[in-house]
């Protein structure tokens, strides 16, 4: 068993056992945060776009800043709707 496989099934025994309680207001703001985030990153990924059709071929890293960018925002995102559907399991 992998060291992610056993972290996994403690967590999930604990969370089963209802010892894996996390306080509702971290788990809100924890939420607004993630959120927070996605947004300010689509801003930069907005500027980072229009950085590169101005600046073109003088920019020749633009294009992988953008895409590396929006994967970033996915993933984040991604964490806060596993945080939100904790949430819920919680209640």
């Amino acid at each position: 068993m992998s060291n992610d496989e056993l972290v996994n099934e403690v967590m999930s025994r604990l969370k089963e056992q209802g010892f894996l309680m996390i306080n509702e207001d971290f788990i809100d703001q924890l939420i607004i945060t993630l959120h927070a985030n996605v947004t300010i990153i689509n801003t930069m990924t907005e500027l980072a776009e229009l950085e590169t059709k101005i600046l073109g071929s003088l920019l020749p890293t633009g294009s992988r800043q953008v895409e590396s960018l929006k994967n970033l925002s996915v993933k984040i995102a991604e964490i806060a709707f596993n945080v939100e559907d904790l949430r819920h399991e919680q209640r």
